[in-house]
């Protein structure tokens, strides 16, 4: 019996331990000079593609912001997704190609980019670039982008970063640096020590070699990690390119930032279980380096959760003193070490403007709001395609 408890314990304390270690390794990774890719001359055709769901409101400076950098034989293109306001008339008129879907049973981002490339394949472009219809593009982003795919060989991931509002509260804050650690940390470790990113659903351009054998419409609701892994299953994982830059905006109310976390949580544990699992799996029968930590970094949970889950690591560890000795207490305790270090590195390093030592007592709020992520209506907008309201005014899919 002391046997299977100690194993149990063992296998608890790993199993939350890991995700820790590569946390930590990733942070401190991020306070060495970034990895800078190598570009080209930009492909000699681009397809632009922005997935739109009732989006007239704001797409406008998104398309003004690729319309600047287009060359010509360039195509900018727009699905109106499902739309029931004018989004493809405003899309006309700005100058963009539009792809009307209609597809009220499957609806989602995924369903909307597979869509358009399908539409693409009697005339494909060497390099298919995606931006959300919600975002700003940073000058220069589209052409450098394609030209370091085009270099490389395989995605390139833009840094995408998330503004507040004016009107936003403390909370927000806490909420920023989060999606720092996530998007701008934890990304540029995994380039440092790996070569490889995330995709993050904005500000990616691909060969069409590699964009046109993939399958994005797969209805996941966290389809931004499962396109990464079926990248680096494919043999092509995203590489990371910090100093081109795509912002979007954080939601204005608490309501929608709850759909919103909800959506990332929910969808991040589902896709540790059902995709980074067997992606690691085979990785190591692969002997593919880049493809594991890719898996590896898709089984680090949110950070609320992946703290609770070593307190109560911890507590159990304590509880079974007796059983395993003391091995699996101070494996767990070293592992909160680490993992308080990542979040105090990373945000003394990367935080302290989103964050500023002022709205620290935000975090308490913050950590009672992930109470209605995980309740009831938190899980039910996790399992379905919902809107998030913007801090400029507008919608975006989440």
């Amino acid at each position: 019996m002391s046997l299977g408890f100690t194993f149990l314990i063992w296998f608890a304390v790993a199993a939350v331990s890991a995700p820790a270690v590569l946390l930590a390794l990733e942070t401190l990774a991020a306070f060495f000079p970034l990895r800078r890719q190598r570009a080209c001359a930009s492909p000699a055709s681009l397809a632009v593609i922005v997935p739109a769901h009732n989006e007239s409101g704001h797409i406008l400076a998104t398309l003004h912001d690729l319309r600047t950098q287009l060359r010509s034989g360039d195509r900018l293109i727009v699905v109106a997704d499902n739309c029931t306001d004018d989004t493809a008339t405003v899309a006309q008129e700005c100058g963009a190609e539009v792809f009307v879907r209609v597809a009220p049973d499957h609806r989602g981002k995924g369903y909307a980019l597979q869509y358009a490339i399908d539409c693409l394949r009697d005339a494909p472009p060497e390099c298919v670039v995606f931006f959300d219809a919600d975002c700003r593009v940073g000058e220069g982003v589209l052409q450098h982008l394609a030209g370091v795919a085009s270099a490389s060989g395989r995605p390139a991931q833009a840094l995408y970063t998330m503004n507040a509002p004016d009107s936003a509260g403390p909370g927000t804050g806490v909420s920023a640096f989060a999606w720092i650690m996530i998007n701008h940390v934890r990304m540029t470790g995994l380039s440092n020590l790996f070569d490889v990113t995330r995709f993050t659903g904005a500000g990616l351009a691909a060969p069409w070699e590699l964009i046109s054998r993939l399958d994005f419409g797969a209805g996941d609701i966290t389809e931004d990690l499962v396109m990464t892994l079926k990248m680096a299953l494919a043999g092509m994982p995203p590489v990371f390119v910090p100093d081109a830059q795509v912002t979007s905006f954080f939601p204005t109310t608490q309501d929608a930032s709850v759909t919103q976390r909800a959506r990332w949580e929910h969808g991040s544990l589902d896709i540790l279980a059902r995709r980074a699992a067997p992606a690691m799996l085979r990785g190591i029968l692969r002997v593919d380096l880049k493809l594991m930590m890719l898996a590896a970094d898709a089984m680090i949970p949110p950070l609320v959760t992946l703290g609770a889950a070593l307190s109560l690591a911890a507590v159990l560890s304590t509880l079974m003193l007796g059983f395993a000795g003391p091995g699996p207490l101070v494996t767990i305790l070293t592992s909160i070490g680490l993992f308080a270090l990542a979040l105090v590195a990373g945000w003394v390093r990367f935080g302290r403007t989103v964050l500023p030592v002022s709205q620290l007592w935000a975090l308490a709020p913050f950590m009672l709001q992930k109470l209605k992520v995980y309740g009831r209506r938190g899980r039910a907008s996790s399992k379905t395609w919902t809107r998030t309201k913007r801090g400029d005014g507008g919608d975006k899919a989440s």
